[in-house]
């Protein structure tokens, strides 16, 4: 049966997640980002489920999954947790194509669709963003400060998101993660988070741009900002995101990023069965 492990028992699986779409898997069971680890048995498990506040993750053997009926009736458990959240829908990343459809059919009566992604990474950072910077612009780290100080109410958003989305603290940020804000005077105009992962020692960039300044490159130059300072600490970052956004994947490739995945990812909305 499917059961949450216990916090001490994640160390044995540190090895499992080294796919690079799997980089969020990892740094929850290498303690530097939250979520719950279910495991079909304690000591050496055929199958591993890894829930986090943006996505899930399944990897093991795959007949197991087929075989097992009692995994249903555990992921029930998980899904009807998540409902009670603010949570809006669970994204379920799987091994291989191979694992798609018994993924589906394990949730079909909870209104299942797929999302294409692209998963892209980073070695080395080559884009001049200082030289791209235009006069008046100014690239800043994200403090305590700036989080406390800031008058743009983008930063509001921003704050929720670290204190209550993605890390759950202010303390947490800062030692495991970080990122920086495009600025023209007070105004935010950009800004990208990065998340590390001790599991392979990289980080994860997301990115946000004010819908005012999009299409002015300066999506790019955020991004190969905080690329860059990324590089500075760990070997490698990388860049998920849904193959359908254009905008995100094309900065990405701007800036350096090389496609190393594209995979489907099993949708299932949390708020209204079936709704897409």
């Amino acid at each position: 049966m499917l059961h949450e492990l216990d916090k001490s028992q994640y160390g044995n699986l540190k090895h499992w997640f080294k796919q690079p779409e799997y980089a969020r898997a990892s740094a929850v069971v290498h303690f530097n980002r939250d979520g719950e680890v279910y495991a079909d048995r304690d000591r050496d498990p055929e199958l591993v489920f890894v829930n986090t506040t943006n996505f899930s993750y399944i990897k093991g053997d795959l007949s197991r999954l087929k075989d097992s009926g009692d995994l249903r009736a555990a992921f029930d458990g998980i899904y009807l947790k998540d409902k009670t959240t603010s949570k809006r829908v669970i994204k379920i990343v799987t091994p291989s194509e191979e694992w798609v459809p018994a993924v589906e059919d394990m949730v079909k009566y909870k209104s299942p669709y797929i999302m294409p992604y692209f998963a892209y990474q980073c070695d080395k950072m080559t884009y001049d963003w200082k030289s791209r910077l235009p006069e008046g612009f100014k690239m800043v780290e994200f403090d305590s400060e700036l989080i406390d100080n800031s008058t743009d109410e983008k930063i509001q958003d921003a704050k929720g998101l670290i204190e209550r989305c993605y890390w759950n603290s202010r303390e947490k940020f800062f030692e495991n993660s970080g990122g920086v804000c495009l600025m023209k005077g007070d105004t935010i105009v950009s800004y990208s988070f990065m998340f590390y992962n001790r599991g392979d020692d990289s980080y994860e960039l997301s990115i946000v741009t004010d819908k005012d300044h999009r299409l002015k490159g300066f999506g790019a130059i955020t991004t190969a900002a905080c690329a860059e300072l990324a590089l500075d600490k760990a070997g490698t970052v990388r860049w998920i995101c849904k193959a359908r956004n254009e905008a995100s994947f094309k900065t990405a490739e701007k800036v350096g990023f090389k496609l190393v995945r594209a995979h489907d990812v099993i949708f299932l909305d949390l708020q209204e069965a079936g709704a897409k």
